[in-house]
């Protein structure tokens, strides 16, 4: 059941006094000479991701750990199990959030104990980590669990909504604010630019292992317009109308801001915010033009715009994936798809196939958010169980093609469509006895055979093939004027064959 709960004087106290920062603060550290850790590159028409000048498939699943401590009043340390179950799944990312109330608990003092428990269990597990900045847009509204009391407490700042002050036990205390005032963009900014800097001091005094090599910048952003600004009837202070076309300008102009402040710190990674779903899968970049992802891609503060899909169909999820990566220069990452959906393997693959990346969402679901759901909704969305365990016959099967395109790194990173043969996938459910061929740009054939119920891929890269499957199963590849080579594949092994 609903409650709606305002704001007062003593719900601010009790709700400031359980805050997790504070504890740690100390003097900012030195500003030291800006380095680059993740940057984008196109060649042969594909836009990839290289880390450390190295190109970097994501593969990743998120760990929502504000939930853990806004919801459950949990210690940082309670992640660490999480981060040993992404290594176990063979993720090579985690996507975590940062709360900006956790990281200031007043203004311009800064506090990184949070910060630095993440930047640690990266280095223990040998995990990068993408950075969440969960600040003022939650899908379009802004909570008082991830915003300091000195901002969220600004009255020039607010817009009107017609449920203000409804209470979440997620997310908490709900507002609207003009997300591009200058007075709060100058203090978001300035948080930013501190908490990169700070990571980059992290990072020199642990062996520069760079374990941030992204930032998402808020969390699916055009919500502001396409839910709550018509939902909860938001409108200037005043009462007076909020244009649509303003209420989208003052999402660009904030996603712009920020993502500048993390470029421009000396901490440089890429820059992306997370799109939602399209309401047409046949054309999904062309939903309403006043909330495209183009427009968000053409910000200077923002290097690429993914899709939280969620969609469980090969088709459909490669649909999306192909028409994020059809914005020229843009790496399509599925920045969210449900991790318990039935054809997880498949979509994985697919989205890779297609030339993206793919973010599970999530690793396993806070019970937190299930209890939101009052049983209305299917929230639980991890690929293990709210308590962390696997979940019979399907989790292990999610490991195998994870740990596959994990292991391929660089080389499946760069691969084309073209060059890409993804197998027994062209149904939803994998048939157990598969046999099929693809041709390359090449003209290189590579046949596929499994009665094992495998799905797999194999990577023309001209000199030699890289070839897995997730069971038994056999490759054969065969090139214009040479003797077919066979590579008979065990599953969940990784085979790179010299041509």
């Amino acid at each position: 059941m609903k409650h709606f709960i305002f704001y007062t004087a003593v719900s601010v106290l009790a709700f400031w006094s359980c805050s997790p920062s504070g504890t740690d603060v100390k003097p900012q550290e030195p500003v030291l000479p800006q380095i680059t850790v993740s940057e984008l590159k196109t060649e042969n028409g594909k836009t990839y991701v290289e880390v450390d000048g190295t190109p970097f498939p994501f593969m990743g699943a998120q760990i929502r750990l504000d939930a853990l401590i806004n919801s459950e009043n949990k210690p940082v340390s309670a992640i660490e199990p999480y981060f040993e179950k992404a290594v176990e799944l063979g993720v090579n990312c985690v996507q975590v959030p940062i709360c900006w109330r956790w990281i200031e608990p007043s203004e311009g003092s800064y506090d990184w104990s949070i910060v630095d428990a993440l930047l640690g269990y990266c280095q223990k597990y040998d995990l990068k980590m993408e950075l969440l900045w969960f600040s003022t847009n939650m899908i379009g509204d802004s909570f008082t669990y991830f915003l300091p009391r000195h901002v969220i407490s600004e009255p020039s700042i607010r817009l009107w909504r017609s449920n203000e002050g409804y209470f979440r036990s997620d997310y908490g205390y709900t507002y609207s604010l003009i997300l591009d005032a200058a007075w709060l963009l100058e203090r978001e900014t300035a948080a930013v630019t501190a908490l990169f800097n700070h990571i980059r001091y992290w990072d020199s005094e642990h062996g520069d292992i760079h374990p941030v090599i992204t930032c998402q910048i808020h969390n699916e952003p055009d919500g502001f317009v396409r839910w709550s600004y018509e939902d909860d009837g938001v409108t200037w202070r005043d009462g007076s109308e909020l244009p649509r076309e303003r209420a989208w300008e003052m999402v660009l102009n904030s996603l712009n801001a920020v993502g500048k402040a993390v470029q421009n710190s000396s901490y440089r990674v890429l820059t992306r915010t997370n799109h939602i779903k399209a309401d047409n899968v046949e054309a999904p970049l062309d939903w309403n033009e006043t909330v495209s992802p183009q427009d968000v891609f053409a910000l200077e503060g923002i290097d690429f715009v993914s899709i939280d899909a969620y969609r469980q169909t090969v088709s459909d999820i490669t649909k999306e994936v192909e028409a994020y990566a059809s914005i020229e220069g843009n790496y399509a990452l599925v920045g969210e798809n449900k991790g318990n959906y039935e054809y997880s393997p498949s979509l994985i693959l697919a989205a890779f196939a297609a030339g993206g990346g793919y973010d599970i969402y999530d690793l396993a679901t806070n019970s937190v958010f299930i209890t939101n759901s009052g049983g209305t909704d299917d929230a639980d969305h991890g690929v293990y169980t709210s308590d962390l365990q696997e979940r019979p016959g399907f989790t292990e099967k999610v490991m195998k093609i994870v740990k596959g395109i994990s292991a391929a790194g660089a080389d499946l990173a760069v691969t084309v469509p073209d060059d890409f043969a993804a197998f027994n996938i062209s149904q939803n459910a994998p048939q157990q006895t598969c046999s099929e061929t693809f041709t390359t740009s090449s003209s290189m054939q590579i046949k596929f055979e499994t009665s094992a119920g495998a799905i797999g891929f194999a990577l023309d890269m001209g000199t030699y093939v890289v070839a897995y499957a997730t069971e038994n199963a056999v490759f054969t590849v065969t090139r214009s004027g040479n003797d077919p080579v066979t590579v008979n594949a065990s599953g969940g092994q990784l085979y790179k064959q010299a041509l």
